[in-house]
């Protein structure tokens, strides 16, 4: 009867993995399915849909597909959207909108402190490749010495990111275009300005990457000090409402207390 019993789990286990796996061969179909759907539509969109929505994409996540990125978006608004219609308590349903709504603050906080540490590191890697470029290389043979540098910053990441797409055949204003799309800064657009004018004009690159690091350089000094400035004005409130008070009470405090007493 034991014996039984166990040949019975296992052929109950062995039921349950069989329909887990069936279930995952479903789910990659239909996901399959989906993106080759949702690709089809985006390639019937107006050029300018088909940019903003390939610039979003890239936006919340450069190093996958823009059409899985749209992807992961769509079914997060789904599963969401079926929450809420279910007949479930208002807290509920107050809690999944509150979870959505910390998630999307959170991953727009994450990506402007990835645009602030890109804006922090890009000088460095520009006066690099300005460097390379003085002793002689090309862009291209000077972008590939620049990848090859181990380290795994931000602003290193995006050109060793651009010189792998130059390596699979991808023409460098496509690769420019993209590097816009992912870092939308006005450093990665003079970038782009500058590397197609020195290819149509035959002008000095290295010089006009040096001067854009200083520039960088000198915005960021003066960004520092308007932070620095507002430092005091941002330190109003906690004043006022924390020490402020203390301070009354412990210089007047005394003195109402000595005269409320009796005489």
């Amino acid at each position: 009867m034991m014996m039984l019993d166990w040949r019975m789990l296992l052929l109950l286990l062995a039921l349950g993995l069989l329909l887990f796996i069936l279930m995952l061969l479903v789910l990659n179909a239909s996901y399959t399915h989906t993106r080759t759907l949702l690709s089809k539509s985006m390639a019937c969109l107006p050029g300018g849909w088909q940019q903003w929505l390939y610039a979003y994409a890239k936006a919340q996540d450069a190093f996958i597909d823009p059409v899985d990125v749209l992807m992961r978006q769509l079914a997060a608004v789904l599963v969401i959207g079926f929450c809420l219609l279910l007949s479930l308590p208002g807290a509920v349903h107050l809690t999944i909108l509150g979870g959505a709504v910390i998630l999307v603050v959170k991953r727009r906080n994450e990506r402007r402190l990835q645009l602030r540490r890109f804006c922090q590191q890009w000088p460095a890697c520009l006066d690099m490749l300005a460097m390379l470029l003085h002793a002689g290389l090309s862009f291209r043979a000077a972008l590939h010495a620049l990848a090859s540098l181990p380290g795994d910053t931000i602003a290193l990441v995006q050109l060793r990111m651009l010189h792998q797409q130059l390596q699979a055949g991808v023409h460098l204003e496509v690769g420019l275009e993209e590097l816009k799309l992912r870092i939308p800064h006005g450093l990665t657009n003079t970038f782009a300005a500058a590397v197609q004018q020195s290819r149509v004009t035959g002008g000095a690159l290295a010089a006009t990457l040096s001067g854009q690091a200083e520039q960088a350089r000198s915005e960021q000094q003066l960004e520092a000090e308007k932070l620095a400035q507002e430092i005091g004005v941002k330190l109003l409130l906690p004043l006022v409402t924390c020490f402020f008070p203390v301070t009354f009470l412990l210089i007047l405090g005394p003195i109402f207390i000595g005269y409320l007493q009796p005489q």
